[in-house]
């Protein structure tokens, strides 16, 4: 009877994992950036990275990239964000001589588009000064092409200013660890890989979301089962806590391969390998609320320790999370930020409240809010016109998004220094 069972339960399994499509690849170029920048100076040193980001014209490529795009440097890395079909570049850049280059790769998020990127700053169009570290690069051409298969496109973009500082600071934060697994991009959501993703798609910080195993170990999933859709594996279904950390390690891999991350893990690796800057935890298990903020507080004293600039919030979306945060000996140790009504997030002094936008931008709420203290973040964002509308209201600190790259557009190009 027993063997019936189980042949029953595998059989259900594979129907189950079959019915979710798979994900049509994505094919990303390889660079072997030592190899092709061997010696060449990193452009991240001084003056060099607020020189060359900025906001630019496009001045050949607007079908690739529109009219206008954003430059910045994470500190890692270069980013170019583009509202047409959400494309974002992800490079490297180094001067040789008294030019610069810059190379990596593109993608657009609304299709399979992706190619490799290689641009120019000569020295008679801003590379020599960019090179010296002088002048703040207004008027500099990043000149070259973007690939995809065999076609190349030329591509000019010309700085227009620099991006306009907002004195209350804003945080670009994004969605499930920095995308979802239908955006292809190679690194499945609330995975680690996907977290060190974030900043090359516009992110400064991410939301990422909290289960426990069976066994009581927080873990960084989304959804609160096992399906085709997160883990493609016929012997993982059913509810996420019917399994051990363990169990996991052995049977479950995400989509794209990656390990499902504990939450030490992925605290861990953004302190150590990111520039990011703000970390959003969705707690969607009250059991290990009390080990969350235990995990939480050590993490938050090992980023100071590195001397990372990393806030880490407690996520109060429930009420069940909200009874367990108040009846644990650790309540008030660490930031939280709370998704219920304003009157709770006072009660509970949050760092940040965080409205749902279908409540529209409640501005005196806001307002009053902040004046006490508390940033005030809106998800969840993704559509155009929303996001403009959000933005030009100057009131959030900060928005949750699954299009990172399409908000830091947005957000960078609306104003610049004159």
């Amino acid at each position: 009877m027993m063997y019936r069972y189980l042949v029953l339960w595998c059989t259900v399994a594979v129907v189950l994992s079959s019915c979710v499509s798979e994900l049509t690849p994505v094919d990303m170029p390889v660079i072997d950036y030592a190899a092709e920048l061997a010696g060449t100076d990193p452009l991240t040193e001084g003056s060099r990275p607020s020189i060359l980001s900025g906001v630019y014209v496009v001045e050949t490529g607007q079908g690739r990239l529109g009219d206008t795009v954003a430059v910045r440097f994470d500190g890692r890395r270069l980013g170019i964000y583009a509202e047409r079909n959400v494309t974002f570049v992800g490079a490297i850049g180094a001067s040789r001589g008294d030019s610069a280059i810059v190379i990596g790769t593109w993608r657009a998020i609304t299709n399979q588009d992706a190619g490799r990127v290689d641009l120019v700053v000569s020295a008679g169009e801003g590379g020599r000064d960019l090179v010296q570290g002088k002048g703040n690069g207004r008027g500099l051409i990043l000149r070259g092409t973007v690939r995809i298969g065999s076609k190349t496109d030329g591509l000019v973009l010309r700085k227009l200013g620099a991006i306009k500082a907002r004195l209350r600071g804003f945080q670009i934060i994004a969605h499930r660890g920095g995308g979802r697994n239908s955006e292809r991009l190679g690194r499945s959501e609330n995975s680690i890989p996907m977290m060190l993703l974030a900043s090359s798609l516009g992110a400064t910080g991410i939301e990422i979301d909290v289960h426990a195993t069976k066994d009581g170990v927080p873990i960084v999933f989304h959804d609160p089962t096992f399906t085709a859709r997160t883990v493609p594996s016929p012997y993982m279904i059913g509810d996420v806590n019917n399994y051990s950390l363990s169990q996991m390690r052995i049977a479950a891999r995400l989509v794209y391969g990656e390990q499902i991350p504990t939450l030490r893990e992925a605290l861990s690796a953004v302190i150590d390998s990111t520039e990011l800057t703000l970390v959003w935890l969705d707690v969607k298990n009250a059991s290990v609320v009390d080990s969350i903020l235990q995990i939480q507080r050590e993490m938050i004293d090992y980023g100071t320790r590195k001397g990372r600039k990393l806030q880490i919030l407690f996520g109060i979306p429930s009420n069940d999370i909200l009874q367990a945060y108040e009846a644990s000996p650790l309540v008030g140790s660490v930031p939280v930020l709370c998704e219920l009504d304003p009157t709770t997030a006072r009660r509970l002094k949050a760092a940040v409240w965080a409205p749902r936008f279908t409540l529209g931008t409640q501005e005196s709420v806001v307002r009053e809010l902040q004046r006490d203290g508390c940033d005030v973040y809106v998800w969840t964002l993704d559509d155009a016109a929303f996001i403009r509308r959000y933005i030009a209201a100057d009131l959030f600190d900060g928005i949750l998004t699954n299009y990172p790259t399409l908000l830091a557009w947005g957000f960078y190009t609306r104003q610049i220094e004159p």
